[in-house]
């Protein structure tokens, strides 16, 4: 008996020495921020998912016990992307993924800096550090840390500039109002399912659609929208307008759908409303 129990204890001893030294022979897992995508953007908001791998060269199992991870803007903290509570097992010789999101207004971002109301994309970074539990030492943190740009997405800019009267004849007249737009942004974008109305003197001439119209970045375009008007709908107003010395109010309304080829991208509704004295 006396010998059994002491074998038993042998084994027991042995055992523990090999988890010691095990331990003791422990390598420290390697963390690392592996991408940064969006998840959604609109013209005021933008969910960034931050990517992070974390490998265990080890034989023997882990876990990730937390992140606690700083979102930067020309290196001024912003937000916090930490889950101190967070757990991920790390395979032995094996890594393991999770993607923390974090979202942002572009009124949040703009006004906690200074001088970066009138930039289209600011540069950004990911800092902080990710928690791994090892067997008998203890949590130890790995830092981690990437960087990268945001576009800071800005409303296509929309101007009434002039109103033409392209023909008139026995059935009515043809008129063009001429609108200059911008695309300030530094990615192509799409107004969608455009609809205009065209009123005079508050009294509304009719309106028309355009499905699209194509931006590319940076590029400033003019375009001519086409409105025919019958006679019984003329009005006073537009015979002012025509034959008149006086200034006429004329009032152009816009609306459309923003959309880009950004992934992730939420289309946004804009509306313009712009006026001017003709005659």
């Amino acid at each position: 008996m006396i010998l059994r129990i002491g074998f038993i204890a042998l084994i027991v001893f042995l055992t523990g020495c090999s988890t010691f030294k095990n331990t003791l022979d422990a390598s420290k897992p390697n963390a690392s921020v592996t991408s940064v995508s969006i998840g959604d953007i609109s013209m005021e908001t933008v969910t960034l998912l931050v990517g992070i791998e974390v490998y265990n060269p080890n034989s023997f199992a882990l876990k990730a016990a937390g992140f606690d991870l700083d979102l930067l803007i020309d290196n001024s903290t912003v937000a916090s992307i930490g889950q101190p509570d967070a757990s991920l097992t790390l395979p032995a010789k094996g890594s393991n993924r999770v993607q923390l999101p974090v979202t942002l207004t572009f009124d949040e971002i703009l006004s906690s800096m200074r001088g970066l109301g009138d930039k289209t994309e600011v540069d950004y970074g990911v800092q902080g550090k990710v928690a791994v539990n090892l067997p008998v030492l203890g949590s130890i943190d790995m830092p981690v840390e990437y960087s990268g740009v945001l576009p800071i997405p800005k409303q296509p800019e929309v101007t009434f500039k002039n109103l033409n009267v392209d023909s008139i004849g026995f059935s009515g007249v043809k008129l063009s109002v001429d609108l200059e737009v911008m695309n300030p942004n530094v990615f192509d974008i799409n107004l969608n399912d455009v609809t205009y109305q065209l009123d005079v003197e508050s009294k509304s001439l009719g309106g028309g659609n355009i499905k699209t119209i194509n931006l590319p970045q940076g590029e400033f375009r003019v375009i001519s929208i086409p409105l025919s008007i019958g006679v019984s709908d003329m009005g006073t107003s537009l015979y002012r307008l025509l034959i008149g010395s006086e200034p006429v109010s004329v009032d152009v309304s816009i609306e459309a759908e923003v959309d880009t080829n950004i992934d992730g991208w939420k289309s946004v509704p804009v509306t313009y409303e712009m006026k001017q004295e003709l005659n």
